[in-house]
């Protein structure tokens, strides 16, 4: 007998023009992945007996359903679960970024970079001082705690470092390929292959930002045929499971 409980690492990645993998990046720690597949039928009934029973069933298409649950938060993982595009930003400066018409106290305002230091805020073309406000330097933010003396259109000048950015629902549908590489723990770790060629992923369902467990991107999605490889063959249009 050879039962099955799987571990292993799982990459994805985009496929070629000519439908080969392109690089697949690691996803980091998966704890759930599930391929389920399913067809579609046309059955048919006599009309003799008085019991029309079932004398045919024609398969009339097919289809696979993929989900896996990602833990890392990482560039690659977000833009699945996104759509996004990530942006990879190196350190410069900024001058005089218009931030408000207004200074108004407690209330929140944003730069457009992270990573800030050297924050020079003015009101018009005075230099406001700096114990009139507090900076969230990291996450590029400041409050004015005093506004008094404070008149005219705010401006910023601040260095920045380095970041990445993943603007949300920027790219279309991503098809990738998908691959595990796993060990068999229900038999003394035997090594096995799963390739999905075709994956249409949907965008995560949800991202608990705030939560007392582990944040994961709950992913799922189609396998799709590919159709540049035979449906006879030995790597079939779909997919295919290598027992080592």
């Amino acid at each position: 007998m050879a039962y099955f409980s799987g571990q292993g690492r799982v990459f994805i990645g985009a496929r070629t023009s000519g439908g080969n993998p392109a690089g697949l990046n690691f996803v980091g720690n998966v704890p759930d992945l599930k391929v389920s597949l399913s067809v579609e039928t046309l059955e048919h009934q006599e009309s003799q007996s008085g019991q029309r029973l079932t004398d045919l069933q024609i398969i009339k298409g097919k289809k696979g359903e993929f989900a896996c649950t990602l833990e890392e938060l990482i560039p690659s993982n977000l833009e699945l679960a996104l759509y996004g595009s990530t942006t990879a930003v190196t350190t410069g400066t900024v001058t005089d970024e218009a931030i408000a018409t207004t200074a108004e106290a407690n209330k929140l305002y944003l730069l457009a970079k992270q990573n800030v230091s050297s924050l020079v805020v003015k009101a018009g073309a005075t230099t406001v001082a700096n114990t009139k406000y507090t900076v969230n330097a990291k996450h590029g933010s400041f409050q004015f705690t005093d506004v008094t003396g404070v008149t005219g259109a705010i401006t910023a000048s601040y260095s920045y470092g380095a970041a990445n950015v993943t603007a949300m629902f920027t790219q279309p549908l991503p098809e990738r390929w998908v691959r595990f590489e796993g060990l068999n723990t229900a038999d003394s770790n035997r090594e096995v292959v799963i390739d999905l060629y075709r994956v249409a992923i949907n965008p995560a369902k949800e991202l608990s930002v705030i939560t007392s467990d582990l944040l994961k991107f709950e992913l799922s999605g189609q396998v799709l045929a590919d159709l540049t490889k035979s449906a006879s063959g030995e790597l079939g249009q779909f997919g295919r499971i290598v027992l080592l």
